[in-house]
This record gives structure tokens, sequence and C-alpha cells, in this order.
């Protein structure tokens, strides 16, 4: 069936229902009918379950419980939770045992389909009678309802179902974990798959647990009428009095449940419900639960409830927890989380003297607790996270000699702790995370001895470089987070002294600069988190880790331990934030895989998940992949090297999976032809397509429908030779496959070309990819219009191909990199907005680099705007001219490195650039004159000099009229006046050989007049660009012998022309 869903890309929805009604009701094809297991399967599942132990059995008598064992998987009527229920039952007890579930008389009853069947009825039977209690208590909760581990445990014991041990030191809630861990083998609860985690040392603990619904169906059956079950307007009865527990939900009517509720009520669950009245609620309750009430105040009449052990009130709106509260004196659990609006606690606290456990969590305003508080001397678990106000501890808390889990994480009022506080010698977990002003820890630190489990990830200013020295004196310690710590400067010696530390937290620890040999030779020590640490502290510690079984993390290598089996499920215990699988080809089975459990560690959130490409697999791709299925919580994932051809499973429906999703990175993708439908992802923000050698088209299946890609941001292509096409627009009406896009990256995409127009973007940037420069695109487009910054590598098209230009009129910043011609692109005259030019030259040609040098010489010369011929560009405001390093290293090499070492033949240069001026066609004289004196001013006082020789010999060849030089003087800047005898000077320095100062000065005196009265004015105008010559110009200037015949009509410009 699943086989069907491999070769589409559309989504598909699966419903699974016990019922065939429902799947008739609902269904649109034929109902796939899952067939019971057959007596083999059965018994197969039952042998491997109840022999797992690994009993030392004689083989008569393992031949003996194995016959009977066939005959109990044969009655299990081919389910294999009834199968997997009696073999966990059945483990290590005697033959006896065994033939009385195989010859019970519960076999002979009657079952259909709706039934409980009688494989499960008989498990129940043979549980102790305290496991039956705990069992059928679970059902009292909704079907799918979930339910914290510990807080399970604390109702069994409040409600009796929980015996004390003949030894000491043996809790109830050591004896509550085993009655759980018996149901779970017997699946009669399970593990929820949205359990939330976030160290080894909470997976126990912290748990949620569930019922099947078949399994549910048992609990309600066995529990009968001792449950009161009020749900919404249904009708209830409350004629029976033997009512033990009540579930309320949604009612409304609530007067009336309060007035019919027996006087033999032990529990009660309320969710849902406006304000109830307590008043007349049974003296003998045990359990009351408000966890989704929301019910405001409770009311003074909650003191009467004399026999209350568990109270669950989170979010009341009281100031002060109440004192009516603090009378209930056989309390043992109160959870008071969330109350924002409590800011003390009443002295009479300390009433409640067998209170074990103590939420007060998230009650931000708290912000003292009373010296009373200290004669809480059963107190086990107190949790004062996120009280954010609280700023000290009280110094009795040093009474608490029976304290065990102490939570004041978020705490970031407190910046120490009491002196005594070593005097908590049962102490054995202490979560300080985030107590961003805590500054040092007491000296009697060292003296808890029984801690297990310290967090002092985000103490910013807590002083590790003398506390760590105490903390290595906790022996029996077995995790330690350090994380985001930048005091911690080095990891002393004395660290070996932690003979039983498990797990290490070093990551964003930045500043790390000794890690010593005994750190790394403590076989203890199993998880190393070193993520954001230095490079030098990441490679020792991997160089160290074949001496051990030290993981570091997150960055994780999967290798073979034999013929059969990897190391992967290493990473069962693990529940890191970041997490990076490497040589994933070296997984030998699914089922270790599956081991790994990824779905269930929702604290990752960034996974890598990496093959090598060319190297063996024992499993394909697809299946390993498909079997890795990251928890909902994944903020950011990367595949790479995956060799599969398609994608199936959860990647073909990440949406519902992975909602959280803000980055994907597909790399090294030698077979991948087509993606999974990312734009069904909410939260897609950033999206990697890089080396995936045969992939041809960006279409519409990319989207997975309408809407797609509505936060991506960022979207970049690295190095896909053959894509040739991509489809900027999904829909008819003109919808963008990228509507939101910020920021576009093609890299090295030689054939890529975009249709049917530019995709909506506001930067780009293109590398090496010369067909998305060189298409024509649709012009009526609006996503030309969003375009304000783009950055061009690499291109090796002619100046006359960069067809792209011409489709961007809002862009306001070019930058062009690794260009390698002498002339700009022609299309440079569309960029009507352009306000910044930035061009980084390219070239191992002496004489190009020299011209690119000496024109633009003014970048130098700290000048902002560098004059260059591009009227158009009339918004331009500024021009950035360099060279690339390769440029650079050849102007080195050859004494270029300087501008003033290029212009030490500035005569040269300025000659070749003019007689470059004079071959142009179509132009003035007037705008030869212009030229020559924008390319002087690269040249700076040198380049004016040569200027105003040759200006001259052009007014003294043509013998041009007064007015006509009153004209030129409009071209040439300057401000300095300069008489008569300062022009001759210039004449007789710049004299050429042959032609004596006289001569000039004789040919500078017929038109004295002339040349003093549009001189000066030459000083004073500002410079002129784009002016042309005419051929006819050039003839006149160049061809003719006979000067008198040589005459010049200067065409009037315009001031604003000019400009």
């Amino acid at each position: 069936m699943l086989s069907n869903f491999k070769k589409e890309s559309m989504i598909r929805v699966i419903v699974t229902t016990r019922t065939e009604e429902v799947a008739r009701k609902i269904g649109t094809i034929t109902p796939y009918k899952l067939e019971p297991l057959s007596d083999y399967q059965c018994w197969t599942l039952f042998k491997h379950i109840a022999f797992l132990s690994g009993c030392n059995l004689g083989e008569d008598e393992k031949n003996v419980l194995e016959n009977i064992g066939r005959d109990i998987a044969n009655k299990c009527q081919g389910v294999p939770m009834a199968a997997q229920a009696l073999g966990f039952m059945l483990r290590n007890k005697a033959v006896e045992e065994w033939k009385n579930v195989r010859d019970s008389d519960i076999w002979s009853g009657s079952s259909t389909t709706d039934d409980v069947l009688p494989s499960l009825k008989l498990s129940y039977y043979q549980m102790s009678p305290y496991l039956k209690l705990c069992f059928s208590y679970c059902s009292v909760f909704p079907k799918g309802f979930e339910i914290h581990r510990r807080n399970l445990i604390r109702q069994w014991i409040s409600l009796g179902f929980v015996p004390s041990s003949p030894e000491k030191h043996i809790t109830l809630e050591k004896i509550g974990e085993k009655y759980v861990n018996e149901l779970l083998g017997m699946s009669f609860v399970q593990h929820s798959r949205l359990t939330s985690l976030s160290t080894k040392e909470d997976t126990k603990n912290s748990m949620l647990l569930r019922m099947h619904d078949l399994m549910h169906d048992l609990g309600r059956s066995v529990i009968g009428d001792e449950l009161l079950l009020v749900n919404g307007e249904k009708e209830y009865s409350s004629s029976n009095g033997n009512y033990r527990y009540a579930l309320v939900l949604n009612h409304e009517s609530h007067k009336a449940v309060c007035n019919d509720v027996p006087a033999k009520l032990k529990a009660l669950h309320i969710s849902e419900c406006p304000e109830i009245q307590l008043s007349l609620f049974s003296k003998s309750l045990r359990i009351l639960d408000l966890g989704n009430c929301h019910s405001g105040n409770l009311p003074a009449s909650i003191g009467k409830l004399k026999q209350l052990r568990y109270l669950s009130a989170p979010d009341m709106q009281h100031t002060k927890v109440p004192k009516h509260v603090t009378s209930l004196s056989k309390l043992i659990h109160l959870d008071l989380s969330g109350s924002v609006k409590i800011s003390t606690l009443p002295d009479s606290v300390n009433k409640l003297r067998n209170l074990l456990h103590l939420d007060l969590s998230g009650c931000c305003n708290l912000h003292s607790l009373p010296e009373s508080f200290g004669d809480l001397m059963n107190l086990s678990h107190l949790n004062l996270a996120n009280c954010s106000l609280l700023n000290t501890l009280p110094e009795s808390v040093d009474k608490l000699r029976s304290l065990l889990h102490l939570e004041l994480c978020g705490c970031s009022g407190i910046c120490s702790l009491p002196k005594s506080f070593g005097e908590l010698i049962n102490l054995q977990r202490l979560d300080l995370a985030d107590c961003y002003n805590l500054r040092s820890l007491p000296k009697s630190f060292g003296r808890l001895y029984e801690l297990q489990y310290l967090n002092l990830s985000g103490c910013l200013k807590l002083n590790l470089r003398v506390d760590i020295e105490t903390i290595c004196c906790l022996t029996k310690l077995q995790y330690l987070n350090l994380s985001h710590c930048p005091s911690l400067i080095h990891i002393p010696e004395s660290v070996n002294n932690l003979k039983n530390l498990h797990t290490l937290d070093l990551s964003k620890c930045h500043w790390i600069e000794i890690f010593p040999k005994s750190l790394c030779e403590m076989t203890s020590l199993k998880f190393l988190l070193i993520e954001g640490c230095s490079l030098w502290l990441q490679q020792r510690a991997r160089e160290a880790r074949p001496k051990n079984d030290m993981l570091t993390l997150p960055k994780f290598i999967v290798q073979r331990t034999s013929s059969i089996s990897s190391n992967i499920p290493c990473l069962q215990s693990v529940y890191p934030s970041e997490l990076e699988i490497e040589c994933l080809e070296n997984v030998t089975s699914i089922e270790e895989a599956g081991a790994v459990n990824l779905a269930n560690k929702s604290a990752l959130a960034k996974l890598v998940l990496a093959w090598t490409p060319a190297a063996r697999r024992f499993v394909e791709d697809e299946d390993l992949l498909r079997e890795l299925q990251p928890p909902e919580n994944l903020m950011f994932l990367k595949v790479q090297g995956y060799m599969a051809n398609s994608f199936s499973g959860w990647m073909m429906v990440m949406a519902p999976c992975l909602p959280h999703l803000v980055c994907i990175e597909m790399v090294d993708l030698p077979r991948c032809e087509h993606l999974p439908p990312f734009g069904q992802l909410q939260n897609l923000e950033q999206l990697t397509l890089k080396r995936m050698p045969i992939f041809r088209k960006l279409g519409t299946e990319f989207c997975g429908g309408s809407g797609a890609f509505k936060k991506l941001r960022e979207f970049t292509l690295i190095d896909l030779d053959k894509l040739e096409e991509w489809v900027t627009k999904v829909s008819e009406n003109g919808e963008f496959m990228f509507p939101s896009l910020h920021k576009l990256e093609i890299c090295r995409c030689p054939r890529l070309r975009l249709k049917p127009c530019l995709p909506r973007a506001i930067e780009w940037r293109i590398q090496a990819s010369d067909e998305v420069i060189s298409t024509q695109y649709d012009a009526g487009s609006s996503s030309s219009l969003m375009l304000s910054k783009l950055h061009v590598t690499r291109c090796h098209l002619l100046p006359n191909k960069w067809t792209l230009f011409e489709f961007l009129p809002s862009l306001k910043i070019l930058e062009i990199s690794n260009y390698q011609r002498k002339k700009l692109p022609d299309s440079l005259v569309f960029l009507v907005s352009l306000q910044s030019l930035k061009i980084d030259v390219s070239s191992d040609n002496q004489e190009e680099v020299t011209d690119w040098l000496i024109f633009l010489s003014a970048i130098s010369s700290d000048q902002e705007l560098v004059v260059f011929p591009l009227t158009n560009l009339t918004t331009l405001e500024n021009l950035e001219i360099s060279l690339n390093d390769e440029s650079q290293r050849w102007c080195k090499k050859h004494n270029r490195w300087t501008l003033q070492n290029v212009k030490n033949k500035p005569s040269t240069f300025f000659e070749r650039q003019v007689a470059n001026v004079r071959k142009k066609e179509g132009q003035s004289l007037i705008s030869y004159i212009g030229a020559v004196n924008q390319l002087a001013h690269t040249l700076d006082a040198v380049g004016q000099t040569l200027r105003d020789k040759e200006i001259i010999r052009v007014i003294l060849d043509h013998r041009l009229s007064s007015a006509d030089c009153t004209l030129i003087t409009s071209i040439i800047n300057g401000d300095d006046d300069i008489t008569l005898n300062d022009l001759y000077a210039d004449l007789v320095t710049l004299s050429q050989p042959g032609e004596t100062s006289g001569n000039l000065t004789t040919r500078a005196d017929n038109h004295e007049t002339e040349l003093w009265s549009g001189y000066r004015r030459v000083r004073s105008m500002s410079q002129v660009s784009d002016i042309e010559l005419t051929e006819a110009d050039l003839d006149s200037h160049n061809g003719s012998e006979n000067e008198d015949n040589r005459t010049c009509h200067l065409h009037p410009y315009s001031p604003t022309q000019l400009r």
C-alpha cells in the first residue's frame, strides 16, 4: 500500500480506524483491511518478549515452555499487543504459571470486534492487586490524553495505590517507577510521540504517557461504575453511590454536579469548566485537578478538604497563596505554576509539613520566600523556574535536608546563593540555567556530594575561573552543563575527579584555552558537546575520541562496529539541540536507525544527515531517510550526499511533520531530478540547492500547490550544471513562486534561464551564470521594479551582451567583480536609478591595468565621485573602481603598487588616450576639447599642464576667434587666474623639439586678446562629459597643411547640456 506514495509528490491522507463503519463513512476508496498476524508471527513476537531476558533455562524446561507458549500465542487472535502483553507478563515465571494462563477459563468466553480481547483481560488478571489499581486509574482520563509520568505516580501515591517498602531507602516514587515500567513493558501504557525532552537525565522522569485505545477500553471495562463521567450536555446518572473517580469536561451546569457528587469520591478532574463551588464536594477527596479549569481564584471552602493530597491549580489569580490552602496539612503535591500575580508566600506555609512537591514555576512576580519556608522538612521537589523577580533564597533553605530536585532556571534576579547552601546534603539535581546575574557559588557548594545533575548554562556573570575547582569536587556528578559561560577559560586537571560524569556540555564556550588530557581519558564520559567552541578545542576533542567511547557532539560519525551493526544506536540516549550525523552509509539496518528515534528528540533544532556519495551502502538511502524522521520542532535541516533519485515518507509531507522548519539545505544529490514540495512549509525562510548535477527544472511541482513559499526570504542555487529553467510564476494570475524573496543567489548555473520574467527579489548575487544575464525578459513585469541591489561576478559576456540591465530600472546599487573587459557593459545606460557603482577589475594585461589605474586616479585622491563618461546615470552618487587580488599582485610585481608609480610617464598615457579620442566618429571639435579636458583630470596637476598644451595648440592651429575661445573656456575647470606671462612660460616649457619658444610666443601674440579673454574663464566653469568629435573636424584638424584655410564651427551648448 505504501509503495504507491513513492511515485507521486501529491499529498495523501491515510485514515486508520478499528471500526469498519467509520471506514465506510469517510473512505473515498475501498478500505485496506489490515489482516491479523498469523499464529507463527504471534509466536515469534511472544517468544522474543518472553525469552528476552536470557534466563538460564535447561534444555528440557525451555522446550516445555516453548510448547506452552505456542498454545498461548495461538489464542491471541493475531493481535500483536496481546502477544506482547502476555509474553512480558510470563517472563521469568515458572512453568506452572504458564500452564495456568494457557488453561484459563477466560479463553472460552465469546469475543466480538467490539469486546476487549480475552488475552488482554487475562494479562490484567495476572497483575498484582496494586498494579491493577494503577492501570485501571489510567483509564479515568479521556482517550488520547497525555499525562506527565511523574504526576501520574504522585496521583497513584495520593490514592494509596503504591505500598511502602520495608527497605527505607526505597521511596514510594521508586516503586511507582517500577509500576510504570511494568505497564510499559506490557504495552498497557505507551510513551507519547509528542514527548518534550531536553537532556538525558530528563528522559525517564519527564516522559509523557498515554494509553492505546484498546487498553483504554480494557481499563474502562474493569473500572466499571467507579467512574463518573460528565461531558458537555450529555445526560448522566448519579444514583450510583460507588463513584470513586469523576471526570468533568466542558460542563456548564456545574451546580448540579456539585450537589450530586457522592461522599466516596477520591479523585476529581475538571477541565474547561467555569468557576466551580467546592463546598459540597466529598470530604474524602484526595485528588483535585483543576489543570485546565481557569477558574480564577480558589474558594475558601477548599480548606475543608482535609484529606486532600494532590492539588493542581495552575494559573490562579491570587496575589498571595491563600491561607486556606496552607491548612491542608496532608497535602503532598501542590501545583500553582503560572500564577503570575503571586508575589509572596504566607508564613503559614510551614503548616504543609507533608508537602513533597511544590511547583511555583512561572510565578514571575514572586519576589521572596518566608523564613518559615525552611520548615518544609519533607520537601523533595521544588520548582521555582522562571520566577524572574526572586532575588534571593532564605537562609533557612539549608534545613530542607530531604530536597532532591531544585529548579531555579530563569531566576535572573538571583545574584548569590545562601552561604549554607551546601547543607542540602541529599540534593541530586540543581538547575541554575539562565541565572545570568549569579556571580559566584558559595564555598559550601563543594559539599553537595550527592549532586548528579548540574546545569549552569547561560550564567553569564558566574566566575568559573574560581568556581570550576569547587564543581570538580562533586564526585557523583553525571551531567554537567557549562554552555554559554564566557568566564570559562580552562578545564582543570581535577576534572578527573568526576568519575561518574556521563555528559559534559561546553557549547558556546568560545574562550577555553586549556583542555586537559585527563578529560579525554575519563572512561565514564560518553557525551561531550562542543558546538560553537574554538576549532582548536573541537579538533583536540575529536583526536581523543578513539581512546574511549566518548561522543563529541554535535558531530557524530557513523562507524561499523561489526559486519551486522554500527554505532548509530549510541544516539538513542542523546538529546542535543544540534546533531550532525555523517557517514550514514555505514548504517547496517533499518532497525538500527529506528532505535535512534529522532522524532522524540524534541530539543533538536538543527539536524544534518550526511552520506558519503560514492561509498558502499548497506541500506538504501531512501529507506534510511524515511526512518530518520526529525521531531516537529526542528528549525534547520540539511541533507547531503543522498544518492536516491526520489523521496518518500515524511519528506513528501513535510508541512505537517515539520511545521517550524525555517532553513533547508540540499547538497550533493547526484541522482535527484525532483524535489519534495517545500513550498507548503509555511515558516520556511531559507532554501539552498547545491551540487545537483542532473537537476534540470524548477517548476510548479516544487511548490506543492497555491500559497507556496509565503515567508521564503533567501534562495540559493549553487553548482547546478544542468539546471536549464526556472518557472518564476506558478499560476495564470501571475502569482510568483517566491512572493516575499529578499535575497537571491545564483552561482555557477551556466544554463539557467528564468521564465517568463525576473523573480521578485530585492537583492541578487549572480556568479558565473551568463545565461541569466544575457536572456531577454518580460519588460512589463513588476518584478524588475523590486530589485535594488545586484552583485555580478565572473561574467564572461561581451559588453554588448549584458541584456539583464535593460530590465532593471529600479536598481540602485551595482557591484561587478572579476571584470575582465576594458569597456563597461553597454546596457549600463538603462540603469536610470543607479546610485552606486563598484567595479572590481581583473586583468593580467599590463596595458589594461595601467590604463584603469591612471584613468580612475581620483579614487586614490580621496574624491567621493569618480568622473566617468556615462551621461545617462544622472542619479549616480558613488563610483568605486578597484583591482582584485590577482591584479594587485601584478602591480606589486611590476612596481605598479601605488598610483604614483603608474604616473611616472603620464605623457605617454595621455597621448595614447588623446589618439583614441580622435578616432571617434560623429563628434564636433568642442567635443574633442571636452574629452581632452576630462582625460587631463585623471592626471592631477601634470595632466592639467598637458591639457593646456593640447588646447592651446588647437586654438593656435585653428586660429579660432574670440567667441570660439570664450566657448572653449566653459569646458575647462580651474580656480587660478593665469597671466599672459604664465601662459607664455607654459608654452615655452611644453614646446616641441624644433619649435622655439619665440615661435610659440609670436603665434600666441597674434591672438593675445582672444586667449586672455577666454582663458581666465577656463578656470571657473565645470567640466563636461560625453563630448563627440566629427570626422570632418578630424580631417580639418589633421589633414590640411594650410592653416589659413582651416575653419571650425563650434556648436553652441547650453549650460544644462554641458553639465
